[in-house]
């Protein structure tokens, strides 16, 4: 018998032991450096591509490597580090990596300088890389939009684009939703371009703060799947429209990969895990858009699908001078948004103020539904029963093909009190607020009183000299402040827009400390379209990236300006399909942020 007792090593103790037995090497093991290309040394003019440096034979660097200027022709995006760990014939390997993601912006030849990093003191540099920026991409595309990059298949991650119709009517919406495809472990993922949707108005869906993920078979192969972004167009004029792909960056995690610095380590890695950035495009969607049919009533509201019509008033008696709310209320199926204001036809004595506008779309099968209210203060100024005629609106009827009316109901108010006829500014005394910015002027009632010095030199003299002057000024500026409002649409929202804006923003304010991140980008974005559309006079919705800022420069804004404003608005669509959502420090930084872009955009608007 042996002196000495067998002794049993389980997988676990004969791993550790491994790992000690290998310590040394990994301490012993030199630093070597190189930089490379990710997808290769050519890309085409706004693809991504990815300055990868490695460093083999340490687990971090003393300090962040320096970055060659690559500004003159690539745009920086972001970066990451990843470490991988290799043991292959008792020895380990250790590489430490940094990525830099760039944009490529111009077309051309170019060299990338040396990128250079310093370990335990001493400065390493790797060698200069070429790089080709051609006018279209190096390898055509394949369905997913990319060729295989690191291993990584076409098949093994791609992206969809489907739409609900690809045949509809001018004004008809339809939905389009893209999905994510991906048979490999990606960690996170974040829009890269959202395609121009020219000759569609266009209205975001909303979606959980998370993707849904679910498991489904295509072509046979089991895939982890969910949707990404979910969007409703409303074609604005007929003919063929082109929808082209949406681009995503994926963080993929690669385990086992093959070390591309040194043949003799070019082998599986039993612990080694690389994150590899890999781009792709969804498939492109071409929509046949028809027009619709003659004989169109009037006024169309240029709803296509079902369309209802109230008029109601918040009491049916008020007093003469009395303020008294009337609500015109569109709801049904189809772009909402576009409704125009009604026409309406008011008793000649009403005062009218230009209507505060509410909407609220939701997602509808395959299109949209939801309402528009328009709610009009009204004062009238004689007492009597007066009528406010019926109020029409025509759409298309999408499910029987024919046109259609839709009418509200003749609305009757009992206006109560004497005639007055002394102006409407002297008939109040006080402050009355309506629609927080307009109000009565308030006149004191001044007594005369016997002094014993010649009239005009007293204080009382002037005062009351100057006041009614001063107040039959202010009345008529109000007066003509008031019916610019009611008859210039432009100037009613550009006068409204920053306190619009200031409620969106205050709601975005309410959200920041929340878990939404998705509702506070939208709640910002929707303050920033709405500022720039009341500005501008132009519609809301349907409003893209390139006609906003060619609509700005002609407007005299700076180009600087323009930047930033429309930086904040690709921020918020960036964020709102992020898969992980800012942090509430983020929120606040960027929430200040676009405040001055709003601020800096409405001073040099003209």
């Amino acid at each position: 018998m042996s002196r000495f007792p067998r002794l049993r090593c389980s997988p676990c103790l004969a791993l550790c032991a491994l790992l000690l037995l290998c310590a040394p090497a990994l301490k012993a093991q030199s630093v070597g450096v190189r930089a490379y290309l990710t997808p290769g040394s050519t890309v085409g003019v706004g693809r991504q591509f990815v300055l990868n440096l490695e460093v083999r034979g340490v687990r971090s660097v003393d300090r962040d490597p320096v970055l060659p200027d690559l500004a003159a022709f690539a745009q920086y995006l972001g970066s990451g580090t990843s470490t991988s760990t290799e043991m292959f014939a008792g020895r380990t390997t250790v590489t430490f990596t940094v990525q830099y993601r760039f944009q490529a912006l111009q077309q051309g030849t170019f060299q990338i300088d040396p990128l250079q990093v310093e370990v335990a003191g001493q400065v390493y540099s790797t060698d200069a890389l070429p790089l080709t920026v051609s006018s279209a991409p190096p390898s055509p595309p394949t369905s997913s939009g990319r060729p295989e990059i690191d291993g990584i298949a076409a098949a093994d991650l791609f992206v969809t684009a489907q739409a609900s119709r690809t045949t509809v009517l001018v004004g008809e919406p339809l939905t389009i939703e893209y999905r994510i495809w991906t048979r490999v472990d990606v960690t996170s993922y974040g829009l890269t371009s959202v395609p121009e949707r020219e000759g569609f108005w266009v209205e975001d869906l909303a979606q959980a703060t998370q993707p849904q993920v679910e498991q489904r078979v295509r072509d046979g192969q089991q895939y982890a799947t969910a949707v990404i972004q979910r969007i409703a167009l409303v074609p604005t004029g007929a003919g063929q429209r082109t929808i082209e792909p949406l681009g995503i960056e994926a963080q993929v995690r690669l385990r086992g990969r093959r070390d591309p610095f040194d043949g003799i380590f070019g082998r599986s890695s039993l612990f080694g895990t690389s994150i590899i950035p890999t781009s792709v495009l969804s498939n492109s969607l071409t929509i046949e858009v028809e027009p619709l049919p003659p004989g169109r009533p009037e006024p169309f509201s240029g709803v296509v699908g079902s369309l209802d019509i109230t008029a109601e008033v918040d009491r049916d008696t008020v007093d003469a001078n009395d303020a008294v709310t009337l609500t015109i209320r569109v709801s049904g199926q189809g772009n909402l948004r576009a409704v125009p204001e009604p026409v309406l036809e008011f008793p000649r004595d009403f005062e009218v103020f230009p209507p505060e506008v509410t909407e609220s779309v939701q997602p509808s099968g395959d299109g949209l539904s939801g309402s528009k209210v328009f709610e009009y203060v009204l004062i009238p100024r004689t007492p009597g029963q007066r009528a406010i005629p019926s109020v029409s609106m025509g759409y298309f009827d999408a499910a029987s093909g024919r046109y259609r009316t839709a009418s509200t109901d003749e609305v009757l108010l009992e206006v109560t009190g004497e005639v007055n006829e002394v102006p409407v500014s002297l008939q109040r005394f006080g402050v009355t607020q309506l629609r927080e910015d307009i109000h009565f002027i308030r006149l004191g009632d001044g007594a005369l009183r016997s002094v014993e010095r010649f009239l005009f030199q007293g204080a009382a003299f002037w005062t009351f000299f100057l006041l009614p002057m001063a107040a039959l000024l202010g009345a008529l500026g109000l007066r003509r402040h008031r019916d610019r409002l009611e008859g210039d649409v432009a100037y009613a929202r550009g006068r409204r827009a920053g306190r619009v804006a200031n409620k969106r923003l205050a709601e975005a304010r309410r959200l920041m400390e929340g878990g939404d991140s998705r509702a506070f980008f939208g709640e910002v974005a929707n303050a920033l379209r709405g500022f720039v559309a009341d500005r501008l006079n132009v519609a809301e919705a349907g409003m893209q990236i390139s006609e906003l800022r060619m609509r700005l420069v002609g407007r005299g804004v700076s180009t600087e300006v323009t930047s930033d404003f429309l930086r904040c608005l690709e921020q918020c669509d960036r964020q709102r399909y992020a898969p992980v959502g800012a942090d509430v420090e983020e929120r606040v930084q960027f929430l200040e942020q676009a405040g001055e872009a709003m601020t800096a955009l409405g001073g040099e608007i003209r």
